[in-house]
């Protein structure tokens, strides 16, 4: 954030705080131009900070602090960054989520190999237009799974075409702008899709994928889930063609067992994250 800008942004802020007329105890930042300068100009107005944040390129004056990806070093990640008190909350066991994941946690059967649903979403607007290369990869298919749910949001300028594509192909089904992602995560067998938090979603349900990166910030939390074992990465966006969807979604039918190891593996992650473990974090530190 530019420095007008972020004086002027912050000095809003703080307007709004006084007008609440009352106190606060958490002021919650989610924003990759925020840094401790902005942070310090609020302090004075909140009990508590916390920060979600997962570039670690900047310092913070925050109490608690949100890293929602697999890190390697997730224990020094942010040391320099933030003060000693700060509390660090580090690894994808700490996602946030909607509370209809952790209902369907606990009903979950391991998969058990067959491929007959596939998922693809790519993100609400998928700006590289990846939803378009995988069911022209679908297309080319000699055998295709007995079903294949394909999730836009309605902000994708691609959905007219989309739309046509899915139309073309009897086992294909088209949602727009669903609200029960998690149901289509649990049912599916395997899916194509996006880094970022859906990734973890679909790892916190343990459905095995195949993920293409589409923004910068994704890469290295990719790398490391396909390191861990939890997904099948192809590489940046620019690297993938339709090609590429279609001999993945061969060698996932082809390979149960593969797709077997990596359900394990990314349920393995989540092992203890049977409920929102944030809250938790963040009423301690409130009694602390």
């Amino acid at each position: 954030m530019q420095l007008d800008r972020s004086q002027e942004d912050s000095a809003a802020t703080v307007r709004i705080l006084k007008q609440m007329n009352r106190s606060v105890n958490w002021l919650i930042i989610d924003h990759y131009e925020i840094d401790r300068d902005w942070e310090s100009i609020l302090k004075p107005y909140v009990k508590y900070i916390m920060v979600i944040d997962d570039l670690a390129n900047r310092s913070h004056l925050c109490d608690l602090l949100l890293d929602q990806n697999l890190h390697a070093d997730a224990e020094n990640r942010y040391r320099e960054l933030v003060p000693l008190h700060c509390k660090r909350l580090i690894g994808p066991r700490y996602l946030l989520l909607s509370p209809s994941f952790y209902s369907l946690k606990g009903k979950l059967s391991r998969r058990q190999g067959r491929l007959e649903n596939l998922l693809v979403f790519f993100g609400g607007s998928d700006p590289t237009n990846e939803t378009v290369k995988a069911l022209k990869a679908l297309s080319e298919l000699d055998v295709v799974p007995s079903r294949t749910t394909v999730i836009i949001g309605s902000a994708n300028p691609n959905r007219g075409y989309i739309r046509e594509l899915c139309g073309q192909m009897d086992k294909v089904r088209l949602h727009v702008q669903v609200d029960n992602m998690a149901e289509h995560i649990a049912q599916a067998d395997f899916a194509l899709g996006a880094g970022g938090v859906a990734m973890w979603e679909r790892c916190f349900l343990g459905l095995p994928s195949a993920i293409t990166i589409v923004a910068d910030n994704q890469k290295a939390s990719v790398d490391a889930a396909e390191k861990y074992g939890a997904v099948w990465s192809l590489g940046g966006h620019d690297q993938v063609n339709p090609g590429t969807y279609r001999k993945i979604v061969e060698r996932a039918m082809s390979l149960p067992d593969e797709r077997r190891m990596m359900n394990g593996k990314a349920l393995e992650l989540f092992e203890r994250s049977s409920h929102p473990i944030v809250l938790d974090e963040i009423l301690a530190s409130e009694e602390s």
